[in-house]
């Protein structure tokens, strides 16, 4: 019977600081943190630009319980000095709860329609805040101070965290099935097309 064993390493060899392996295994960690990064700035860019896409398609994204499970981890909200809130990962059904309560809303300066908090941040020493909002008609992406249902920045803070927590409720876990972000826009954006094609 064959026997497996390591062997030995010579007295008179140097034994390496780092080995191969795990040289190799600090380099796959590297290349997946760099993955999840750049995952992350691509989902904060599509949430960015989707808005009016997810507005006009309310209806369609709540009756698509896979859709409405959508799992949105783009929401980021900063305080100056003392690091960024622990913001939960929102279900896209959710976010599209969140956005009815007018504390989450913004008038845009481009159109004047209702624009919608996609995150922010601010300082707790003065309170004031910058909202990040994208318009739901125009598409046009703004910082702003001021909501429809204002607040100072750790009250903002607080109730983002809070809203998002009751908005997810009912939707399931997020262990449950549910579409990328990625599928979600190209589905609805094929459909609204196709909805084109067969208009003209």
């Amino acid at each position: 019977m064959e026997e497996h064993y390591y062997r030995r390493m010579p007295y008179d060899v140097e034994m390496p600081t780092v080995s191969n392996d795990q040289q190799a295994l600090h380099m796959e960690e590297r290349a997946i943190a760099d993955i999840y990064k750049a995952r992350k700035k691509r989902h904060e860019r599509i949430l960015r630009e989707s808005v009016p896409l997810f507005i006009r398609n309310r209806d369609r994204i709540c009756a698509d319980i896979e859709m409405a499970r959508c799992h949105i981890d783009g929401i980021r909200f900063g305080l100056a000095y003392t690091g960024a809130w622990d913001v939960p990962v929102a279900f896209l059904g959710g976010l599209l709860r969140l956005w009815e309560n007018p504390a989450f809303q913004g008038e845009c300066p481009k159109c004047h329609e209702t624009a919608y908090c996609i995150g922010g941040g601010g300082s707790p020493l003065s309170g004031v805040k910058n909202v990040a909002m994208t318009c739901g008609s125009c598409g046009h992406q703004f910082g702003s101070s001021t909501t429809k249902a204002d607040m100072n920045v750790t009250s903002f803070g607080n109730a983002l965290v809070t809203s998002i927590n009751v908005s997810n409720q009912g939707l399931g876990s997020m262990e449950d099935e549910s579409l990328p972000i990625e599928n979600v826009v190209h589905t609805l954006q094929l459909e609204e097309y196709n909805a084109q094609q067969k208009e003209a």
